[in-house]
């Protein structure tokens, strides 16, 4: 892990909140844990992504992590960090362009949220955000505000 890597995750523990890392330590996630993005970086570069920062550093500390967790209501929820499995053979990057002027900076797919009805993507400046169908949401300024809102079943603000 660079130390860029290192300062993000540093930075990243410190910025969410306790239930959150419990739930996250609960579907088996640890902070230690390497994980080689190499392949998905490459996957996106396929699909025509310039992979930034932010981007890299969700996926060095989440890349191909599913998180399971209880509802309150008693259902289960889920959400997963890999690109490759959200887009398939099904999305091209064009897809997601009619979004990207909507927030106005690139946007990277890196998952999927609400049992496969949001795809994550992440924008240049590290906000988080999630389409269904014609819909977009924000999900936090940064990926910390974004699990928060995922695991505190916190409402997205929608983006016009």
């Amino acid at each position: 892990m660079s130390k860029r890597q290192e300062a993000f995750k540093s930075d990243f523990m410190d910025n969410i909140s306790i239930k959150t890392k419990e739930m996250l330590h609960q579907s088996g996630w640890n902070p230690d844990t390497s994980i080689d993005i190499t392949p998905t970086v490459k996957f996106l570069e396929a699909m025509g992504y310039e992979v930034f920062d932010a981007v890299l550093e969700t996926l060095s500390l989440f890349g191909g992590r599913e998180v399971k967790f209880a509802h309150p209501d008693g259902s289960w929820e889920a959400f997963h960090f890999s690109p490759e499995e959200t887009v398939g053979d099904y999305y091209e990057k064009e897809d997601f362009a009619e979004f990207e002027e909507r927030v106005k900076e690139p946007l990277i797919v890196v998952g999927e949220a609400y049992r496969g009805h949001f795809i994550l993507l992440i924008s240049k400046s590290g906000k988080v955000f999630g389409k269904n169908g014609a819909s977009l949401y924000k999900f936090g300024d940064s990926i910390y505000e974004a699990l928060e809102t995922l695991c505190l079943f916190r409402k997205p603000e929608e983006v016009p």
